[in-house]
Parts: structure tokens; sequence; C-alpha cells
């Protein structure tokens, strides 16, 4: 049997926690102080991953399956150039497999699912807010 590791996560809603973590917050100034700190992080996270995709999809449109190779050849670029223009899209595409924790499977395990002997367990998490209180 292979042990999968467990995911590192919060089984809650962002909102949720920033608020409960907001109310803990004495001062008003303060607590707006921290949502406009919480809302600066988002932000920055939406736009690093947005600049990551819109370089991922420019890169992957010169090496798409389809249409590819016709772009390159539009390009005239050296093969030099070629190699490094794939080098980028591979580690900006791993980047982000790897800030989405997306991990690639082993032989191994590509084996086990292919012959169909696995058990999959997944932790299932009720949302007790979403429960009809009124049965």
């Amino acid at each position: 049997m292979i042990r999968i590791e467990r995911e590192s996560v919060i089984p809650i809603i962002k909102p949720k926690i920033i608020m409960t973590l907001a109310n803990l917050i004495e001062h008003s100034s303060d607590r707006a102080e921290f949502l406009k700190l919480c809302k600066r992080v988002e932000y920055t996270i939406r736009a690093w991953y947005l600049l990551q995709f819109e370089d991922l999809m420019q890169l992957y449109s010169l090496f798409d399956p389809v249409n590819g190779a016709k772009k390159l050849e539009q390009q005239n670029l050296p093969p030099k150039e070629i190699d490094v223009l794939e080098q980028n899209f591979l580690t900006y595409l791993f980047q982000v497999m790897e800030k989405s924790n997306f991990k690639i499977a082993s032989n191994e395990e590509i084996e086990v699912a292919h012959s169909g002997q696995y058990l999959l367990n997944l932790p299932i998490v009720v949302d007790e807010s979403k429960l009809d209180k009124k049965l």
C-alpha cells in the first residue's frame, strides 16, 4: 500500500477565519488595519498568480501541440533561444504546480493506479454552517 501525505489545510472558509481573527482585536482602527492588511496580502498573492499564469500561457502558446510549431516558425528563433523558452515554460509550470500543492505521481503510484489496487482515503468534513437546523 502507498501512503499519501496529508496536506496542511485549514478546513474553514477564508472570510470566516479573517473575521474571527479581526474580532479578537480590541480597537476598531487596529481591526480596520488588520482587514486592510489581509486584503493586501490576498491581492499580492492573486497578482503573483496572474503574472505567472500570463507568462505561462504566453510561453505555452509557443509549444502548443496544435499551433505552437507555426508560432515558433514565425518567431524565427535560433534553437538555443527555443531551448531557453522551453526551460522557462517548464520552470513557471512547476512553480505554479508546487504553489498549488500539486505533486507528480511516482512510477510506483502510477502502476498501482493502473492496476486498480488502491484504497482512497479522503478526509470528509461536514460544513455545519450549511446544515438545516430546523429538522
